[in-house]
């Protein structure tokens, strides 16, 4: 321990070495004047000053603020020894810094034991600061990757501004990563992607899954993926990723270049809501489906669901941050609280649903990530494209036997066949969905003969799927024959399918499909081509798609 004694007397000094080699302080160091004090502390760092009160060129006053100063965030214990026993002067001593005195003549007993006190005090100081250094050390570690992690988030999770401005939406992360997810992208089609999603928990943990879930949405949109695509594709993706106790709950949703008409699947999230402008209901797509990260591929269900809208009404979709919000007596805030805001104003901005929001929670903690979506059904112009389409006419011929139709779904082979001709990705969305409802119609009602009315209930939903696998692994003959041309002059791509089976009666299919909720089926195929000619007893059927 380094201890420096600053007297002017030098027998002061030699009486206080001598008094404290005995206790065992070795390490002594003399200074005879309060500058000379100041520059051996430089030189030394004492861990301890015994500093007279009265010298001639600067007093102790003086010099102890000035010791202190030196040792910065350290403590550095400062003892004054003095001769005066008025309690000002002994008041004035702490006051200027000093944190206990001694007074002349000294006694050796109470000297040391107080020199002991307040070394313990210092090295605790030691031990603090350098607890403290370590700690700014690991945080500015800390904040120097998380700016990193923000930096690279801002850059993989912009939203496209082509397709932003069509949105009224608010993100509202319960910490700085936001385990919450809002993408949208433009289609080759001219019409538009969004997905909305939320991973499990909230944080960096939660958002770090947003990374590879973004790139990946980006890279299909620009393809002109189908929806059903979208989806198993994040799925597989987020299934190798995600530790088993995470997954991704989300929507993911194509708005057709009309504007209206919407592709949707849902997996895990709240309803998804089609709203009139009078404030009425006209559409709910709910959550029929498992969330990312979750079921294996063979598992994972990715059939989607339509609805033609019409312009002026609102789709709402919203995160379980928003729903699920408690105030500060614990009570939910709820779905039916939500939709009845904005029954009662169906102009209401999202930034008016969250002020209202924030004032239910009031003081109360936010504990989950917020989101909330809003898309107006309108003229998407803006958002078509010129491109370039093949000039030369193509036919493709794909012809499935049993083997085929048992094994696989051959629907996305066949789609990126004719994309991989030029300028067909701009309906490479509508063809897969064509070319599938199509296929499914052959294979189910004409070669496995399954009827449609038995999905008009949960239970027979289920049991229809049921009945399907039994036929379908029981199935020794069957075929089914797709050929595809296009014309350039006209750019029309046309689309015959033919089956072995016994024929089915599409009219009736047709009917049920009318009324039924699913939004699939030959009124869905109506909607999405220029013609659909079944004939043949139901065993033959032509669409045509205009490119």
């Amino acid at each position: 321990m380094r201890i420096l004694i600053v007297d002017d007397e030098s027998l002061n000094r030699f009486m206080l070495v001598h008094m404290l080699e005995e206790a065992g302080y070795l390490d002594c160091f003399e200074a005879e004047s309060g500058r000379e004090a100041l520059q051996l502390a430089k030189k030394i760092r004492p861990d301890l000053v015994l500093l007279d009160v009265v010298m001639p060129d600067m007093d102790g006053y003086d010099v102890a603020p000035l010791l202190k100063k030196m040792a910065g965030d350290i403590y550095l214990p400062v003892i004054f020894i003095t001769a005066m026993d008025d309690q000002p002067a002994l008041a004035r001593c702490l006051e200027v810094g000093g944190d206990d005195f001694a007074t002349k003549p000294f006694d050796r007993t109470i000297l040391t034991a107080k020199i002991r006190a307040h070394a313990r005090t210092r090295l605790l100081s030691i031990r603090t600061n350098k607890q403290n250094a370590e700690l700014n050390y690991f945080r500015r570690g800390v904040e120097r990757e998380h700016a990193i992690v923000e930096h690279i988030f801002a850059n993989a999770l912009t939203i496209n501004q082509a397709t932003t401005k069509y949105f009224d939406y608010r993100l509202a992360p319960a910490s700085t990563f936001n385990g919450d997810v809002f993408l949208t992208e433009p289609s080759p089609s001219g019409g538009m992607y969004f997905l909305m999603g939320d991973f499990t928990g909230h944080g960096l943990a939660s958002a770090i899954g947003a990374l590879p879930v973004a790139r990946a949405f980006q890279a299909m949109s620009r393809k002109g993926v189908s929806v059903s695509e979208i989806s198993q594709t994040l799925n597989q993706i987020l299934l190798a990723l995600l530790p088993s106790d995470m997954f991704f709950a989300a929507v993911v949703v194509e708005i057709s270049a009309s504007g209206h008409q919407f592709s949707v699947w849902n997996g895990g999230m709240p309803d998804l809501t089609v709203m009139t402008p009078e404030g009425r209901i006209s559409k709910r797509f709910i959550s029929s489906h498992m969330a990312m990260g979750i079921l294996e591929v063979d598992e994972f269900e990715e059939n989607v669901e339509y609805f033609n809208a019409k312009i002026g009404d609102r789709l709402i979709g919203y995160s379980d941050g928003v729903i699920e919000l408690t105030n500060a007596e614990e009570q939910m805030l709820g779905e039916e609280v939500v939709m009845s805001w904005l029954a009662s104003n169906p102009l209401m901005t999202v930034e008016q649903i969250i002020q209202r929001t924030e004032k239910y929670r009031g003081k109360a903690e936010q504990l989950d990530d917020i989101t909330f979506v809003s898309y107006t059904c309108q003229n998407l112009d803006d958002l078509k494209a010129e491109i370039e389409i093949t000039r030369l006419p193509f036919n493709i011929s794909v012809d499935m036997k049993v083997e085929q139709l048992t094994q696989f779904t051959p629907i996305y082979d066949v789609v990126v066949m004719v994309c991989s001709q030029l300028g067909m990705q701009k309906v490479r969305s509508d063809l897969s969905t064509v070319i599938s409802e199509l296929f499914m119609n052959s294979l189910d009602h004409g070669i496995l003969k399954l009827n449609s009315d038995i999905k008009k209930s949960t239970e027979g939903f289920f049991e229809y799927f049921k009945l399907r696998n039994q036929r379908l692994a029981k199935l020794t003959q069957g075929e089914i024959k797709i050929a595809i041309s296009f014309t350039p002059n006209i750019n029309i791509l046309t689309i015959n399918l033919s089956d072995s089976g016994e024929g089915f009666d599409f009219q009736k299919i047709q009917a049920s499909q009318d009324s039924d909720t699913y939004g699939r089926g030959i009124p869905l195929i109506k909607t999405l081509c220029q013609s659909v000619q079944y004939s043949d007893q139901g065993r033959s059927v032509s669409a045509t798609i205009k490119v």
